[in-house]
């Protein structure tokens, strides 16, 4: 969360000499939000169903109730704020941001949750997370609740999209522009979530492995750095942004133990979906605000960055803790 939102506060990942994003930036978005989307995969995990005993039987391909199950809790927990916020953005986007109202294309953006549309038609490109995450988290259950068969099936789509898109024959947006409810963007990210588990389940108990993870992690960095002098039929960029997110993800899950140590980082993890779902808001907010005071700096943006941090936080406890916004937003009570 930490990383997002330095991500997102463009006055630090400006360089501006130039008006380019600068290489830390470029890095960031190799794996930060990438990171969340695996988070499902190794503390949301549990196995319900035996499946694999009647192949022939189509009732066991599939653990439907679980599933379904797995669906309306999954609703609840994503959908709801999803509906609000994106409401909420739009309403931002018309009024406030000069956008144009196209009922249409919002409600196109609304139900494909497709990351280029949503920024077209809302004007908060951030949003295209919770859709994802909503995408996911349902083929997850379906993974976890099949027989063999599916999982091939869901695995091989997986790859299918990977390739494709590595080589340059579509781009993962475009994909998301034909599949509604991010199906895509659920096929592309579950491969991500599997190895990290299995990597996690089978060989994590080996010491040597987070050295390997780290020298991956600088050796990726380095190819990241230099991607605009190699020339390759492969997209390099795409290649980093599948391998990068797990190394990532393995690198903090071995450091947890020291980061459970600090209580912001607790906070800020207990409280992550709703700091998210306001910080971008409040950086925008925060960015009109010093332009009517003084230019754009490195400086102002870390200002910027500390502030939008901690009234994102405190956002996040009142949605929490007033349980009227806390039942509306979030469908819950507290």
């Amino acid at each position: 969360m930490l990383f997002i939102v330095f991500g997102h506060t463009g006055w630090i990942t400006t360089d501006f000499a130039t008006g380019n994003r600068t290489f830390f930036w470029h890095w960031l978005y190799t794996f930060h939000v990438y990171v969340f989307l695996i988070l499902p995969f190794i503390y949301g995990y549990r196995k319900k169903a035996n499946v694999d005993k009647h192949p022939m039987d189509w009732a066991k391909f599939i653990d439907i109730h679980c599933v379904v199950n797995d669906i309306k809790h999954n609703i609840v927990k994503i959908g709801v704020p999803y509906c609000w916020f994106f409401l909420f953005s739009a309403i931002i986007f018309v009024t406030v941001g000069g956008g144009q109202f196209d009922l249409k294309g919002m409600v196109y953006a609304f139900f494909f949750g497709n990351e280029p549309l949503i920024d077209k038609y809302i004007g908060f490109n951030f949003m295209w997370f919770l859709p994802a995450m909503l995408a996911l988290t349902t083929l997850k259950s379906v993974y976890y609740n099949s027989n063999k068969t599916v999982k091939v099936v869901i695995v091989s789509i997986s790859i299918v999209l990977w390739v494709l898109a590595i080589f340059n024959v579509v781009s993962k947006s475009t994909v998301g522009m034909y599949m509604p409810f991010a199906i895509s963007q659920a096929f592309y990210f579950i491969i991500l979530g599997l190895v990290a588990r299995f990597i996690i389940e089978k060989l994590w108990s080996k010491k040597i492995l987070m050295l390997i993870v780290v020298l991956l992690i600088g050796a990726l960095t380095v190819l990241l750095y230099y991607s605009s002098e190699i020339h390759t039929i492969i997209n390099l960029y795409t290649a980093i942004r599948l391998v990068m997110p797990i190394l990532m993800f393995l690198f903090l899950y071995g450091i947890c133990d020291l980061l459970d140590k600090s209580r912001i980082l607790k906070f800020i993890g207990s409280y992550s979906l709703q700091i998210y779902l306001v910080h971008v808001f409040v950086i925008n907010a925060l960015v009109v605000l010093f332009t009517h005071f003084t230019e754009q700096s490195i400086g102002l943006g870390i200002v910027i960055y500390v502030l939008a941090l901690g009234i994102s936080c405190g956002l996040a406890l009142v949605m929490v803790k007033v349980p009227f916004i806390n039942k509306v937003l979030f469908s819950t009570k507290k």
